[in-house]
């Protein structure tokens, strides 16, 4: 996978992070309702469950893509060239020596 589709991945990612994260705060309140109305809040927190659990997976993806993303950064030679033999001419080299 190249660098801008993992970054596309890793975007996605924080998203769905993000989604998890709100939806685990209402989820919480629910079932808090529910609890101070004297409710069963049994199936509320059960499905809070299930979103704790989706949380850690997303956080465990994104976590995984984001260093899969980092280590393609630095794993990469760099397309720059830095031979500059044969950049300056003999004339050059010249004004070089007189102001050595």
């Amino acid at each position: 996978m190249d660098c801008f589709a993992l970054a596309g991945s890793l975007r996605a990612a924080n998203a769905r992070v993000v989604a998890g994260q709100w939806a685990l705060l209402e989820q919480r309140a629910h079932v808090r309702e529910l609890e101070q109305c004297g409710l069963d809040a049994s199936t509320a927190k059960a499905l809070l469950e299930i979103y704790e659990e989706q949380q850690a997976m997303s956080i465990i993806d994104r976590n995984s893509l984001s260093q899969t993303l980092m280590s393609l950064a630095t794993d990469r030679s760099s397309p720059v060239d830095y031979d500059d033999r044969g950049l300056f001419d003999a004339a050059d080299d010249f004004h070089l020596q007189q102001a050595a």
